[in-house]
C-alpha cells in the first residue's frame, strides 16, 4: 500500500512522486538515482516497473516520478 509519508522530505528536490492526479511537491528527491533507489526499496510490494513508472501490488493506480512541470523522468 502506498503511503505519502514514505517519500523523503528534503530541500532542493528536483523529482517528485505523482499518483493519479496528486503530486507531492513538499516531498521528493534531489536526483533520479535517489528516486530509483526509493522505488527499489519497495521490494516485494513492487508489482511492476518501467523506468520511473511503476505500480505497487494491490494498488489500482500507477505511480511515477516527475519534475516540477509534471514531465516523467526518463532513464
Amino acid at each position: 500500500m502506498f503511503k505519502a509519508e514514505s517519500i523523503p522530505m528534503q530541500n532542493r528536490c528536483r523529482w517528485f512522486v505523482k499518483r493519479g492526479a496528486s503530486t507531492w511537491f513538499s516531498r521528493g528527491f534531489r536526483s533520479k538515482a535517489e528516486a530509483s533507489n526509493w522505488i527499489d526499496a519497495h521490494g516485494t510490494s513492487l508489482d511492476w516497473r518501467c523506468g520511473f513508472l511503476f505500480r505497487l501490488r494491490g494498488e489500482p493506480i500507477d505511480i511515477e516520478i516527475v519534475d516540477r512541470m509534471g514531465n516523467r523522468a526518463s532513464t
